[in-house]
């Protein structure tokens, strides 16, 4: 009984120990960094494997809770977090919906671009499941609350210690990739580049959560 107690907490201390490592790794991955830029490709896969819902733009990040994300195919789209506000902005429709940005900027993927790994450890188990000596290294992460996340897992690729894909799946098993292209880490960005001015004529529209 003593040697299967010892050998299970042995365990858990390894695991332990595995995931603060990973956590260490992930951070120094994502947090060196005020901010970044980069183009972007982004598509569905069913269960099947099978692509679709192609979409294409870029995004610029800076921390804490600022981005400007720009869908420019099939469609366009702007997103605009001011740290204050989320504004969205459908040209096509000429309208905009403005949402606080507290609890917005609580999803995954913008925890991860805006490198909040402390955050982010809190709500998944973080575990480095490859590794290699051409410098790429693949991150994946578990809900601790599967039942009120909506993803079921994320996989996080490096190559050459730039992140290059998302990959996110939820619990009917279809995935969303990100494909990240040109990342550059700590750029020029204009002054205004995270303010948003609803243009003349579009209807405002206020999110009734705030």
């Amino acid at each position: 009984m003593l040697k299967r107690f010892l050998a299970a907490a042995l365990f858990v201390l390894s695991a332990g120990a595995v995931q603060a490592d990973a956590v260490d790794d992930l951070s120094r991955l994502l947090s060196g960094h005020e901010s970044a830029k980069a183009s972007f490709t982004q598509f569905a896969l069913n269960g099947d494997g099978a692509r679709a819902e192609d979409s294409s733009g870029y995004f610029m990040v800076a921390r804490p809770n600022q981005f400007r994300w720009i869908t420019e195919a099939p469609f366009v789209q702007e997103i605009v977090s001011d740290g204050d506000y989320i504004w969205i902005h459908d040209p096509d429709l000429e309208q905009v919906t403005r949402k606080a940005a507290n609890g917005q900027s609580n999803s995954a993927p913008a925890m991860i671009l805006n490198g909040q790994i402390e955050a982010l450890s809190k709500r998944f188990t973080i575990e480095r499941i490859d590794s290699n000596d051409s410098g790429t290294s693949l991150y994946e992460l578990r809900p601790i609350d599967s039942e009120n996340s909506t993803f079921t897992r994320i996989r996080l690729l490096f190559e050459q210690q730039q992140i290059s894909e998302l990959s996110m799946e939820d619990s009917l098993g279809q995935r969303s990739m990100l494909v990240l292209h040109d990342l550059e880490y700590d750029p020029q960005l204009a002054d205004d580049v995270f303010t948003f001015e609803p243009p003349a004529g579009a209807d405002v529209i206020l999110d009734p959560g705030q």
